[in-house]
């Protein structure tokens, strides 16, 4: 081989070792671009619209001062459990996360995968029963169309002539204000104040429950409220408005304390950030539930709660 030819097959070499190294490089610059995106964007919202003004801006500081605390997580998913994790170490605050959209919509807080806790409780069906003389409502969810709240209007019907009441929200994860309100309705003989909200800039809200319900009310008889740890969100609001106002006994495990409120926005392409703007709290004592959960009235496993209620019922009337 001559000279000529060697050095033309090290340049080749050379060049390719070169080009190596530069896809490398510019692969690694597209990662960083891309967390930095999502950490300065989700900055930029925290520090405009988080509930808490002075702690929007630590988070803010956070996010933009410790870019290189994410330099090595190149997985998406991990990116968004970690930067969970971590806002939710500065916050406590259990509604603010960051998630991969779509594949990582059900993580959890502690970056586990809930996603049969959620897929449970968006498609799974509003059901009852009556066991001897006590009614059972299972509602997995307090969102859905006009159809789910007619399944609840039937289902106060159907248990219109029990002597208790057990509404089973175990696994419940939430939903909007709207259904919470019409639900508590057929709970009181008169316009009653459940509970209170507050969001960043805006002044205090009452939230009452409505004029009028399709179904007969549910008044003067025991009411049980189960709950468990993905007890979560609205349905944690009807709970804290039932049991402040002294209606229902909530039966089972603490819940999973999610007492603020806000929406979903775009961090980018494929990132979203849930913004927490507002929290609900005791209008009595301006106590909420954020991250501490509610305390069962009467302490069972999650499991274990549909028959302590029941046992409790069948010991009170026999007290009476």
């Amino acid at each position: 081989m001559t000279i000529k030819a060697t050095q033309m097959i090290g340049a080749a070499f050379a060049l390719a070792a070169f080009l190596g190294v530069s896809a490398c490089a510019n692969e690694a610059d597209d990662a960083q671009d891309w967390r930095e995106d999502v950490l300065n964007a989700a900055a930029d919202i925290l520090e405009r619209e988080y509930i808490y003004e002075d702690k929007g801006a630590q988070l803010a500081g956070y996010l933009r001062d410790e870019h290189a605390e994410y330099s090595e997580l190149n997985d998406k998913k991990q990116f968004a459990r970690q930067l969970t994790l971590d806002l939710f170490e500065l916050a406590n605050d259990k509604h603010l996360r960051i998630v991969h959209n779509p594949e990582s919509e059900a993580q959890g807080v502690g970056g586990g995968d809930d996603r049969p806790q959620r897929d449970y409780c968006r498609t799974a069906p509003l059901s009852y029963d009556v066991i001897g003389d006590v009614g059972i409502i299972t509602a997995p969810r307090f969102f859905g169309d006009d159809d789910y709240t007619a399944k609840f209007d039937d289902a106060m019907i159907q248990v219109a002539d029990t002597n208790a009441l057990v509404l089973d929200l175990r696994g419940n994860c939430g939903g909007g204000p709207m259904l919470v309100r019409h639900i508590s309705t057929y709970f009181f003989g008169e316009k009653t104040h459940l509970v209170s909200t507050e969001a960043r800039g805006e002044n205090t809200r009452e939230r009452w429950t409505f004029d009028d319900v399709p179904g007969p009310r549910y008044l003067n008889k025991p009411l049980y409220i189960l709950t468990n740890e993905n007890t979560f969100s609205a349905a944690e609001s009807f709970t804290f408005g039932m049991k402040t106002t002294g209606r229902a006994l909530t039966v089972g495990e603490e819940t999973g304390g999610g007492g603020h409120f806000g929406d979903m926005q775009r961090l980018s392409e494929d990132f979203e950030m849930f913004v927490p703007m507002g929290r609900t709290f005791d209008p009595r004592t301006g106590i909420g539930w954020e991250a501490s959960g509610i305390a069962p009235d009467i302490e069972s496993a999650a499991d274990d709660a549909l028959e302590t209620a029941v046992a409790h019922f069948e010991k009170s009337r026999g007290a009476d």
